[in-house]
């Protein structure tokens, strides 16, 4: 049973990078994500079932477009590949349950915000609101599951740490643009900072900060030696450290 659980969460984090990677290049675009079919960036042919098997398709077509043999990016299947894997760490922590299925749906919005981050330093709302909304639906399954008082602490913890991350990321940002004389913290980070204090909970919070603040700085170090750029995206450092910290609270009750 282990075994097929296991196959069947990394089928399901095969599908969920494939929706990803549609997620990252159709957001930006702001087009429609299920009006029209996948197709060839290159020749525009509609792609059929045969085409779109996670990983599997690329690597049968030797990562070429199997109308016009142009070749198609590594970053597809890496990218069902990352999300595979990170949907089986959250089995190994968590199992397979309603709260861990929870956990498994916000991977592909995770992986599209950090790539869309990284190319356009944008952190789109509609992905940022979807997080915040199944978070909403997480905090109800929790609040209806356990008994009252500890239904009622629980949502008062996660839901002040949603004002509280917000209002501290704001707070920072405002102080470091008069500081710098420029604006060092989008909108976009500090509506992500609400979701993960609506996931974390206030407990969360010293950690989420040191974390992420220490990534970041890393992050920053080494995007101006690569880019020779002083403006950097936030967003993969602040995504990061959530992933990591949920992983963590499955782990650790002081972090609950």
């Amino acid at each position: 049973m282990f075994y097929i659980e296991i196959f069947t969460v990394i089928c399901l984090g095969l599908v969920l990078g494939s929706f990803a990677t549609a997620l990252i290049y159709r957001v930006p675009k702001k087009l429609p994500w299920g009006a029209e079919r996948s197709a060839c960036p290159e020749c525009k042919a509609n792609l059929g079932a045969l085409d779109l098997i996670p990983v599997l398709s690329w690597c049968l077509s030797g990562g070429k477009c199997r109308h016009c043999s142009n070749k198609i990016s590594s970053r597809y299947p890496l990218t069902e590949i990352v999300s595979g894997v990170l949907c089986l760490l959250i089995y190994l922590v968590y199992g397979l349950n309603i709260s861990s299925l929870f956990l498994i749906a916000s991977v592909p919005f995770l992986i599209a915000l950090c790539v869309i981050d990284l190319r356009h330093m944008i952190l789109p709302n509609q992905l940022v609101f979807i997080l915040m909304g199944v978070g909403g639906v997480r905090l109800g399954y929790l609040f209806y599951s356990g008994d009252n008082l500890q239904a009622t602490e629980l949502l008062t913890v996660y839901i002040a740490g949603a004002f509280t991350y917000g209002f501290i990321s704001w707070f920072l940002g405002f102080v470091l643009t008069k500081i710098l004389k420029r604006n060092s913290l989008g909108f976009g980070d500090v509506k992500f900072f609400i979701v993960a204090g609506l996931w974390l909970g206030l407990n969360a919070l010293p950690y989420f900060m040191i974390l992420s603040g220490t990534l970041a700085i890393a992050f920053a170090l080494c995007w101006r030696m690569v880019f020779k750029q002083d403006v950097f995206p936030f967003g993969p450092a602040l995504i990061v450290s959530f992933y990591s910290l949920l992983l963590l609270q499955g782990s650790f009750s002081f972090l609950n």
